[in-house]
């Protein structure tokens, strides 16, 4: 009986799926932009950072670890190893709060990490850049540019007060990063919605708001997926106080397109010869620096429980009937 409603429900899912992606194929776009092809990768050498993080939600807080790890890339194993730098962040949220100090808990606990995590990001990359002798070439962040420089904590009680602290030594260590290397940001999420506010996607002549993702493949539709980039959109920032560059990039054969960001004016010339760079550290599409960072970055939840315990600071979650922890 299960198996007869279960199948029931996938068809109709199916049904649903298929109609979404009719209208999709249904869409025209009004200020189709150029696919600028890349040329050959060009040498280079890049600082990348990346950061993971893990909480666990006990009865009286969230205690969470965010570890952040950066390093030299040049393409010589050496480099990454003499020249890498990790941080380890262990801090609690408390759930006991003044009344209407802040907004919803789950989305008030993921705001604070996401922002320690950036934090811990830059002064990562900062650490490894001040050991060098000269500026690398390239620097690399995982993430839209937008997500280091927005700052969403702007009340007066004592945790606000001490994000913005750390949110405004962020920014200005950014900035410092931008003037001696180029920065390219990289995200790989596409269902960010900006490319429609450009491009006047339309479904049957009325405008309609479609994730960038749509409209790439939209793009690209019938061209294979050699190296190239979408003609730039400049983008002014209010909360980073410049403007930055946007465009989605391939930066391999056959391999998906990444979302780039890069902060001041650069034109095509400039971002052909960034992406070149940037292709020298991505042979399967996705930049390697980068991975690497993520990988050694990484936290495993059993890690982070027996450390708690081993330090005494692990709290009961009301979970424990369950087998979990």
């Amino acid at each position: 009986m299960l198996s007869v409603v279960i199948d029931r429900e996938l068809m109709s899912l199916r049904e649903r799926v298929e109609r979404v992606l009719e209208l999709y194929r249904r869409i025209s776009i009004q200020n189709r932009p150029r696919w600028i092809e890349l040329g050959s990768p060009s040498k280079s050498s890049a600082v990348a950072s990346d950061s993971s993080f893990i909480g666990t939600l006990n009865r009286y807080a969230f205690t969470y670890a965010v570890r952040a790890f950066s390093a030299l890339f040049t393409g010589y194993a050496d480099d990454v190893v003499r020249l890498s730098r990790s941080l380890v962040r262990f801090d609690i949220i408390e759930l006991l709060s003044g009344y209407g100090e802040f907004g919803e808990g789950v989305s008030m606990r993921r705001g604070v990490v996401h922002h320690v995590a950036k934090d811990l990001e830059v002064e990562v990359a900062r650490s490894v850049i001040d050991s060098m002798e000269k500026p690398p070439d390239l620097v690399l962040f995982d993430g839209s540019l937008r997500s280091f420089f927005y700052n969403r904590f702007r009340g007066g009680d004592d945790l606000s007060i001490n994000m913005r602290r750390s949110w405004e030594k962020r920014v200005d260590t950014l900035r410092r990063i931008f003037s001696i290397s180029r920065t390219v940001f990289i995200s790989k999420s596409h269902t960010r919605q900006i490319l429609y506010r450009y491009l006047k996607p339309e479904i049957d002549g009325k405008q309609v708001v479609v994730p960038d993702y749509a409209l790439l493949e939209k793009i690209l539709e019938g061209r294979p997926k050699t190296p190239g980039f979408l003609e730039p959109i400049r983008i002014s920032s209010e909360e980073a106080g410049f403007g930055h560059v946007l465009t989605y990039a391939v930066l391999a054969r056959g391999s998906q397109a990444y979302q780039i960001s890069i902060p001041g004016n650069p034109g095509v010339d400039e971002i052909s010869e960034i992406l070149g760079m940037l292709r020298y550290h991505s042979p399967a599409g996705y930049p390697e620096p980068l991975r690497q960072c993520h990988y050694h970055s990484r936290m495993k939840r059993r890690e982070f429980i027996q450390l708690l315990e081993a330090y005494g600071i692990r709290l009961e979650s009301g979970r424990e009937a369950l087998g979990e922890v």
